[in-house]
């Protein structure tokens, strides 16, 4: 929401103007969930609160200018996440539909900004070995492939599968012979390149496609 040109306008770069209203709307969460979850969000130094009513809060660690706080940031599908709201359904915009409750969804949700950190900036994948996820994030294997359950079940992912040196080339990401034996997967971010983009991209396969036409388009035209 605060990466928009009109709340910059209104309110400041990184920050936005809101209410609870508005909040559960898009949400579907109840007034005491939007509470509670504002308030854990400024516990943990992600926001400063500006404003009250409406709500006026700045996203911290956004902004290069303050080496106090600065934390750097990852892409967001907006898009996909937030853009294409629904304001004749019953849920106005995508995430809406994902779950607010339960710590596999909690799970889901740590893991999804874990793939967002890894993701390869020229591509819209992470390539990253089970191992090592349940090492950031501290779970277990079960618990992993519940949470990577519910991010492909709310269309927020696709696994691709890689077993072999070839399919890292598609993507051109060459990596060791060890780093294979796990079998590590390529996590296709949906929603980073753009909704067609994504419907196009859906499999290994299709990528690999998708990278020889646009090589070969560009050999052309060179």
């Amino acid at each position: 929401m605060a990466d928009d040109k009109k709340q910059e306008r209104n309110v400041g770069k990184h920050c936005l103007r809101t209410t609870y209203e508005e909040i559960q709307l898009y949400l579907k969460l109840s007034r005491a969930l939007v509470r509670e979850g504002l308030k854990l969000l400024e516990a943990t130094d992600a926001l400063e609160r500006l404003g009250y009513k409406p709500l006026v809060y700045r996203i911290k660690g956004l902004d290069p200018e303050r080496p106090d706080e600065w934390k750097g940031h990852v892409k967001l599908p907006k898009g996909h996440l937030f853009g294409l709201r629904r304001y004749s359904s019953a849920n106005p915009i995508m995430l809406a539909e994902y779950p607010s409750r339960g710590k596999t969804a909690m799970n889901g949700l740590v893991l999804y900004l874990l793939l967002l950190s890894v993701c390869q900036r020229n591509t819209n994948v992470s390539l990253i070995a089970y191992d090592r996820i349940q090492e950031r994030i501290g779970l277990g294997s079960q618990e992993v492939r519940q949470a990577l359950d519910v991010l492909i079940n709310h269309d927020l992912i696709s696994v691709l599968r890689v077993t072999n040196e070839s399919t890292l080339e598609a993507f051109g990401l060459p990596m060791p012979a060890k780093a294979l034996a796990g079998s590590p997967n390529v996590y296709l971010i949906k929603g980073l390149k753009g909704r067609k983009y994504n419907e196009r991209v859906n499999t290994l396969e299709d990528y690999a496609a998708l990278t020889a036409s646009q090589q070969a388009m560009q050999d052309f035209s060179d």
